[in-house]
């Protein structure tokens, strides 16, 4: 009777975990085959390979173009330069707008933080 308990756990073992394992070969050569017809071949042709540096040839800074209806550039730099500074105020005001408890008010919340600060002030075992 045990015997014939620890066969059939046995075996329902093998079949769930030999499904488990069938269903993620199966996806994976799925999105193997999704990603071998997804690239074309034309557009890896026709990409140039980057051109060689000659020894002692610094590549140049990289150059943007920002296409901007109607604003020349010195118009949108300016733009630039407010929404850097808008971002870094409000990612310093950010915290205080967003907490709800002051900072090290409720370290009884964490039972982890709670063992941890006991083991910091309580002597080691020998």
């Amino acid at each position: 009777m045990t015997i014939d308990l620890l066969l059939w756990g046995l075996m329902m073992m093998a079949v769930g975990m030999g499904t488990v394992f069938a269903l993620l070969i199966l996806l994976m050569l799925v999105l193997k085959a999704i990603a071998r017809l997804d690239r074309s071949p034309a557009a890896v042709a026709a990409t140039p390979p980057p051109p060689a540096l000659v020894e002692g040839d610094q590549p140049g800074p990289p150059a943007v173009r920002i296409v901007a209806d109607g604003l020349d550039e010195t118009q949108v730099a300016a733009i630039t330069v407010a929404v850097i500074a808008h971002a870094e105020n409000r990612r310093r005001l950010a915290a205080p707008e967003t907490r709800v408890a002051a900072p090290g008010s409720q370290l009884f919340a964490s039972r982890w933080l709670t063992v941890g600060r006991g083991r910091q002030h309580t002597p080691g075992r020998r």
